[in-house]
């Protein structure tokens, strides 16, 4: 039996009204969605966690979801588990993010990992546009194969781009483009044959060389586990920093990821860090 083809969407957007973040916006098409806002960090922060009930993207399902965060609103961004893509039979599908950050707005993007199966043929693309004045942290993790059921990622193919403007400038265009036969998994410019690697971008006024070099020093280096920093400076006093690691599991990358945005989350948006309950999960 063949499955439910999604053409799914989902439209949020965010607003601050007396000192209040609110979710203004919440419109969807299929199982793309989100229950309710939430407020673990009192009223000016509002949480959300968006859901995709099918638990996977399957061949020939196509997603789309649009966020903006409005003048001086603070929202968290999050997914309840990993996002698995499914064995595509001949059916290619894909996922498209567009954040919108406006002046003096903060968005965290802290999705759970991509998991992509051997025979997808995927295409994940996330655009975020930020204006001048506001900041942002957002990451994505992603891993070729079900590692741990010891499939081998042999017969897929998976586009991953990123495209990062700021004031509708182009400052970071990542693209890369993984199948069976893609020299980039094992060089030691890409992948170096391991299974599991993530990105993490900061983004504000706030964010310098000199922390990235503070930071620099005491990232691990090791046959199963790597991480590199640098920092980029922008237009109108803003940086962008970005943190690639390569990993065998993760688990380790996900926990490095929170323990910078717990530590750096105050310097680069004003606000203090708190835990998210669903990582415990």
């Amino acid at each position: 039996m063949s499955h439910q083809i999604w053409q799914a969407a989902l439209e949020l957007e965010f607003s601050f009204w007396e000192n209040r973040t609110l979710m203004s916006k919440r419109k969807h098409h299929g199982p793309l969605m989100v229950q309710k806002a939430l407020y673990p960090e009192g009223n000016a922060v509002c949480h959300a966690v968006i859901l995709h009930p099918p638990a996977g993207i399957a061949g020939g399902d196509h997603l789309s979801i649009n966020v903006s965060s409005r003048h001086e609103s603070k929202t968290v961004l999050t997914t309840p588990g990993a996002t698995k893509w499914y064995k595509s039979n001949g059916k290619p599908s894909s996922q498209t993010i567009h954040l919108q950050v406006n002046k003096d707005a903060h968005l965290d993007y802290l999705p759970q990992e991509n998991i992509f199966f051997d025979h997808v043929a995927a295409s994940s693309r996330l655009v975020i546009q930020q204006e001048v004045g506001s900041s942002l942290i957002a990451w994505e993790i992603n891993q070729l194969g079900r590692t741990a059921s010891g499939e081998a990622w042999q017969h897929a193919t998976t586009s991953i781009v990123t495209e990062w403007f700021l004031n509708d400038k182009l400052v970071w265009l990542d693209s890369s483009q993984f199948d069976p036969f893609c020299q980039a998994i094992e060089s030691s410019c890409g992948l170096s044959s391991f299974s599991v690697f993530g990105t993490m971008w900061l983004c504000s006024v706030n964010v310098t060389r000199e922390s990235a070099e503070d930071m620099a020093s005491n990232l691990p280096w090791s046959d199963s586990f790597r991480v590199g920093v640098t920092c980029l400076d922008l237009d109108q006093g803003h940086g962008l920093m970005v943190l690639r690691a390569l990993a065998n599991e993760v688990e380790d990358i996900k926990q490095l990821f929170i323990e910078t945005w717990m530590s750096l989350r105050q310097t680069v948006s004003g606000l203090p860090s708190h835990y998210l309950r669903l990582w415990n999960t």
